[in-house]
């Protein structure tokens, strides 16, 4: 009887605690929190204005591009040639698969959409 009980006891033990890891308070750690703790710097480039960079139109297909050389905070219209430029607000970066600006630990600047 006890040996059918120890491992249901180690079993139920193991799943109180789910794979999740905990500080040493206590309470649950989530990894996700840090991200949102300022930084110095900060994980994210914060340009104030579009900064002038080497980026090129040509050989693009036309539509909206990131400028890595910004960290991808800034991204360009491209028809044939430079249309306009613009500029995520600080704390987003420029996703290049749904051209919209989103959070800055969603994007992974530089990186082939056939990777994400």
């Amino acid at each position: 009887m006890k040996a059918a009980i120890l491992p249901f006891l180690l079993l139920l033990a193991c799943s109180a605690y789910g794979g999740h890891y905990y500080n040493a308070d206590g309470t649950p750690h989530d990894p996700y929190h840090d991200l949102h703790l300022p930084h110095y710097p900060p994980l994210y480039p914060t340009y104030a204005a579009v900064p002038r960079t080497g980026f090129s139109c040509e050989q693009r297909e036309w539509g909206y591009h990131a400028d890595e050389a910004t960290g991808c905070q800034v991204f360009h219209l491209c028809q044939g040639h430079l249309v306009s430029s613009h500029i995520c607000t600080n704390g987003t970066l420029f996703h290049p698969q749904f051209k919209v600006c989103d959070n800055f630990y969603n994007v992974r600047c530089g990186v082939p959409l056939e990777d994400l």
